[in-house]
């Protein structure tokens, strides 16, 4: 199984003493990382990411440590059609990727995928985590009159995942970026433990990464 989890970083906004967790992003070129926009607000003031939380496949990531180190990251371009953002790294990292970028054009339904991110960051949890799925649907979203291509992900995503990479089995391509969970635009929706139960049911949208090409610069 070819394991990408080393690759995939925390956001975070510095907030007087102490850093509030936003989402998950990821390298798309050697001095660029890319996330959802809606992630970062779009707004980069006290904006950081921190190294991934593993290195291999069989590490523990201490829940208890709160000595994270983060590094200062700029937004360098944003697609609000799509919700993508791509952030600018500081001049001593540097990314060397061992995949090419697809598309959702790859998936075809039923096809495994694997999806990264930090789920619960809303609570303050920063454990990068694996989940194997499947394409449940490949769906076109408009916004403002442009038509954009997704995936839906037969997995339930919490806060925290949206930014993070997925990654088509099949071709071991990075096909789309997570946006989050499905909610229906509807009137009266209420909050239970900071949850919208809309949200709770079984599948994820993430947009096709081929995007993402054209924002890298």
């Amino acid at each position: 199984m070819n394991f990408f989890g080393h690759l995939v970083l925390a956001l975070a906004r510095v907030e007087g003493d102490g850093a509030r967790l936003l989402g998950s992003c990821f390298p798309v070129g050697p001095k660029h990382l890319a996330t959802a926009l809606h992630v970062v607000a779009p707004n980069d003031d006290g904006l950081v990411a921190f190294v991934p939380a593993i290195s291999g496949i069989a590490e523990y990531q201490d829940t208890s440590s709160t000595g994270w180190r983060g590094s200062p990251v700029k937004i360098a371009a944003v697609d609000a059609i799509r919700d993508i953002c791509v952030l600018e790294v500081p001049g001593e990292w540097k990314f060397s990727l061992g995949h090419s970028v697809t598309g959702t054009d790859v998936l075809s339904l039923g096809d495994e995928v694997h999806v990264y991110g930090y789920p619960h960051m809303d609570y303050g949890r920063k454990v990068m985590t694996f989940q194997r799925s499947h394409v449940g649907a490949k769906v076109l979203i408009s916004n403002h009159g442009v038509k954009v291509k997704h995936a839906v992900i037969n997995t339930q995503l919490r806060p925290g995942q949206s930014g993070g990479p997925v990654f088509h089995v099949a071709t071991g391509t990075l096909c789309a970026l997570v946006t989050g969970s499905y909610a229906p635009d509807a009137q009266g929706s209420i909050l239970v433990s900071g949850v919208d139960p809309v949200t709770l049911h079984q599948t994820g949208h993430a947009v096709s990464a081929e995007y993402i090409k054209g924002m890298v610069p």
